[in-house]
C-alpha cells in the first residue's frame, strides 16, 4: 500500500527556500498539499496509463503472427482488444483531477484525495495482470486464441468497471 502523505513530505523536503517560506502564507501550506497530492495523482494515471500502452507490442504481434498463419478472421476479435485497451487509456489520461475551486459547494478534502490515491494505487495491480493477459495473447497466437481473446475481453471490462468506481470516491 502507498502512502500519498509520505510522496507530498518528499515533494516538500525538495523545496526551494523561496517555497518553504511561502508555506507560512496562511492557507497556502494546505493549498499545495492538495496540489501537490492531485499533481502525485495524475502522475500515478499516466503510468497507469503507460502500462496499458506497452499492450500495443503484444497486440501487433498477436496480428503479424495470426496473418501469417493464414487466421485473418480472429484478428478482428483482438481489434477489439485493441479498441478496448485504448478506451482505457483515454479514460486514465483524462480522469478527474480531485479539484475543487474556491466558489465550489462542494470541497475536495485532503482526506478523499488521499482515497483517490489509493484506490489509483490499487489499479497497478490490475493493470500488469492486464499486460501479462497480452503477453500470453502474443504467445498463444500460433494455436488457438479465442479463450485467450475471450479472457482478455473480460479482464479489460472488470478494469473499466473498477476504474469507474473512482468517480464514486470524488462524489462522496
Amino acid at each position: 500500500m502507498s502512502d500519498l502523505k509520505m510522496h507530498t513530505d518528499n515533494v516538500k523536503a525538495g523545496e526551494s527556500w523561496l517555497e518553504r517560506i511561502k508555506r507560512y502564507i496562511p492557507g497556502y501550506d494546505g493549498y499545495v498539499n492538495k496540489d501537490n497530492m492531485r499533481e502525485l495523482d495524475t502522475i500515478l494515471r499516466n503510468s497507469l496509463a503507460e502500462k496499458l500502452e506497452s499492450n500495443k507490442t503484444h497486440i501487433k504481434n498477436a496480428v503479424l503472427t495470426l496473418s501469417q498463419s493464414g487466421k485473418l478472421f480472429e484478428t478482428s476479435n483482438i481489434e477489439k482488444l485493441e479498441k478496448k485497451n485504448e478506451s482505457i487509456i483515454a479514460k486514465f489520461r483524462s480522469a478527474a483531477r480531485g479539484y475543487s475551486g474556491a466558489f465550489d459547494v462542494k470541497k475536495i478534502n485532503e482526506d478523499t484525495l488521499n482515497r483517490l490515491y489509493e484506490f489509483d494505487y490499487n489499479l497497478l495491480s490490475f493493470a500488469e495482470n492486464i499486460n501479462r493477459d497480452f503477453s500470453d495473447l502474443e504467445s498463444k497466437a500460433k494455436t488457438d486464441i479465442k479463450d485467450q481473446i475471450d479472457l482478455v475481453s473480460k479482464n479489460l471490462d472488470d478494469f473499466l468497471e473498477k476504474f469507474t468506481e473512482r468517480e464514486n470516491i470524488l462524489r462522496q
